[in-house]
């Protein structure tokens, strides 16, 4: 069964105040990969909707399978991007978004202006959570900072899938809780697009790194790239 709620008490878009900006818009797909992240899904969602329909600047939800028993079509409206950003926090640490990180998305998001400073202050802030020893260790919470399509080139020429560089960082996540980036430097390739390089000292290993990062809705690394140094 479709889930499809609106919020009847809402403020009404056409009656917002100056300050506020212009309602922002998401549509698109959740596809599983199998039935066992189906099933995750189904088993978490309908909290997901009652907390997001929970939210005040939540206008309407509406979550909808299709013929396809593994993809649901996924549309909101917020009151701005405000009260998106703040459902996408919201989100990001809760249950459903623990469960269901790893499961592929496919949306286009309207109405959200986000400036080039925001954009690569969120990458940055990703790429050293990946860093994270307890991160790296955590298939789930790793999972959730790599898009379904990443792909990784390795310090030693390896070419490494999302599946494989997650069961690789979980077996060998490392021990280093403050690894060092320096010489940074960010490229923003579009308005959700940002290319982030560095040099890092991980342990004993020093490398030059280069990471992409599509920040929309929330920061997903879809390509990284590591040569060491020396």
């Amino acid at each position: 069964m479709g889930i499809s709620l609106t919020r009847l008490d809402a403020a009404d878009p056409d009656d917002r105040s100056p300050s506020r900006g212009p309602e922002v818009t998401l549509s698109g797909e959740l596809r599983c990969a199998d039935a066992a992240e189906a099933e995750r899904v189904r088993a978490h969602l309908d909290e997901h909707v009652a907390l997001t329909r929970a939210e005040p600047g939540c206008l309407s939800f509406e979550v909808t399978p299709t013929a396809d028993e593994l993809v649901w079509r996924v549309a909101e409206r917020f009151v701005d991007e405000a009260a998106f950003d703040a459902h996408q926090r919201r989100v990001a640490a809760s249950t459903w978004g623990r469960e269901t990180a790893g499961i592929e998305r496919s949306y286009v998001i309207r109405g959200r202006v986000r400036d080039d400073e925001a954009l690569v202050a969120a990458a940055w802030a990703a790429e050293q959570h990946l860093l994270d020893p307890s991160v790296r260790s955590d298939p789930q919470e790793a999972g959730r900072l790599l898009d379904p399509s990443f792909v990784e080139f390795g310090q030693s020429g390896r070419r490494w899938t999302r599946d494989e560089i997650v069961a690789a960082l979980q077996n060998e996540p490392g021990t280093d809780p403050a690894p060092s980036l320096s010489e940074r430097e960010h490229r923003v390739l579009g308005p959700d697009t940002v290319l982030l390089t560095y040099l890092l000292r991980f342990e004993d290993r020093v490398s030059r790194r280069s990471s992409l990062w599509r920040c929309d809705p929330a920061p997903r690394c879809l390509f990284h790239q590591g040569t060491p140094v020396g």
